[in-house]
């Protein structure tokens, strides 16, 4: 998996980051997340669509 940017919004209340990615295949994919998500959390998940993404693409 690559990724390839992101975007952070806020608002008075908490931020929402967008991250967009690329599975090995080639396959692009976002994810949005609160800020109160841990960073594992976030690369635990965002393995789990790309690795979905990419044996579903078979």
């Amino acid at each position: 998996m690559k990724l390839l940017n992101y975007s952070i919004e806020h608002d008075a209340y908490n931020e929402l980051v967008t991250i967009h990615a690329e599975t090995n295949k080639g396959n692009e994919f976002s994810f949005t997340f609160a800020d109160t998500h841990t960073l594992r959390e976030v690369k635990n998940k965002l393995e789990e669509l790309s690795n979905k993404l990419d044996n579903d693409s078979k």
